[in-house]
């Protein structure tokens, strides 16, 4: 074979292709002998222009977040001191209600001890006097004496009878102001009293407790 020098020199295969002289410029991607970008390998062209990766930015404070962009929830505030408040709450309603209870049961002991006692024993005395059952009526007293005389149940039933002759039997009673001394446990009740056709007079009762049971112990009329 003969040799022209005018001739190209082509390179051998399997040689590697020669880099520029130190200081000329580099060929861009894309021209033969050069490597490629990662786009063009991935794509096998070159990117668009103004092309540049997609990154996620925070808005801004106060702005409003980007559709579909859910906020993170914060945590639940805890309930329990709520729970104690009520307990606190509950437990003082029950006291209270204990407490009026207590109060409550107290007064209508002491009720039925004073103002429900000296009336129910007015009312049971002139009951049995209406009936003339002079010695029921007899045994709601705790009388010694009367009109200047030792009282006694045939002198009593004497005196009741008389009266019953002069002005008529009673046909009506009611029980009227009842005024308490809690100091020697002493009661005046008035009791309002008809006899026959005649206009109602009232009657003055003393009553004392007396071994735990309230006993007239005065009158002026019977």
């Amino acid at each position: 074979m003969s040799y022209d020098p005018n001739q190209p020199q082509q390179p051998d295969s399997g040689q590697q292709p020669q880099q520029p002289p130190y200081g000329q410029p580099q060929p861009p991607y894309g021209q033969p002998g050069q490597p490629q970008s990662p786009y063009e390998q991935q794509w096998g062209q070159q990117p668009p222009q103004g092309y540049a990766p997609t990154q996620y930015v925070a808005p801004a404070y106060g702005a409003q977040p980007a559709p579909g962009y859910m906020p993170p929830q914060q945590p639940g505030r805890s309930r329990r001191g709520l729970w104690i408040a009520l307990a606190i709450i509950g437990g003082l309603i029950v006291l209270s209600c204990a407490i009026c209870g207590v109060l409550f049961v107290t007064g209508v002991g002491f009720f039925a001890k004073t103002v429900v006692g000296p009336a129910i024993t007015a009312n049971q005395y002139y009951s049995a006097v209406e009936k003339q059952d002079y010695q029921t009526a007899f045994s709601y007293t705790n009388l010694t004496v009367l009109n200047g005389q030792n009282l006694t149940q045939e002198l009593y039933t004497t005196t009741a009878q008389a009266l019953d002759t002069a002005k008529g039997r009673v046909t009506n009673f009611s029980v009227g102001n009842i005024s308490l001394n809690n100091n020697n446990n002493a009661a005046s009740v008035t009791v309002s009293v008809t006899r026959g056709s005649a206009s109602p007079y009232n009657v003055q009762l003393q009553l004392q407790q007396v071994n735990g049971s309230w006993k007239i112990i005065s009158f002026n009329n019977i």
